[in-house]
């Protein structure tokens, strides 16, 4: 398994992140997270982004400039980042069939070969092939969204 490197094709991903199909992804499922986590509304006017919600310190060890993809991501929001992933994995390389893969643990984007493409674990520094093992439970058809319900809130962690 392999990561498609974020960083490297970075120019190849930036013109489609104001594809409105994407934009309005990321903003149902991502407000979706926050609403229900925090009671707090995700902007739609592009003015934050999931990395704005961090509340983990998983970046905190790197050194230099932070990759400009690691403002979509956000600890323990797999599930409301998945389907915008998809959505842009589509238009990067649209003629891969991209599936989600989902479980309890987490959900990513497949090429159903040997390519994932994952924000949120490639920046976390987790190896491919423990992402694919980590959300290989169930598998959409390609194109696929899965159904993102409000997180529960923080109040209610166990």
């Amino acid at each position: 398994m392999r990561y498609y490197d974020l960083s490297k094709n970075w120019r190849k991903v930036r013109p489609h992140l104001n594809n409105p199909k994407v934009v309005e992804t990321l903003h149902r499922d991502f407000n979706r997270y926050t609403y229900g986590r925090w009671r707090q509304k995700f902007p739609s006017d592009l003015d934050q982004y999931p990395f704005d919600f961090e509340s983990c310190g998983w970046w905190c060890e790197h050194r230099g400039r932070r990759p400009q993809y690691w403002k979509y991501c956000k600890h323990a929001a797999c599930h409301w980042l998945v389907n915008f992933n998809l959505e842009l994995a589509q238009l990067v390389l649209p003629k891969k069939p991209w599936r989600i893969i989902t479980s309890v643990k987490h959900s990513t984007v497949w090429d159903g070969d040997d390519t994932l493409f994952d924000f949120n674990f490639q920046a976390m520094g987790i190896p491919p092939d423990e992402c694919f093992q980590d959300a290989n439970k169930k598998m959409k058809k390609p194109g696929q969204h899965i159904v993102c319900h409000f997180a529960q809130h923080y109040t209610k962690e166990p």
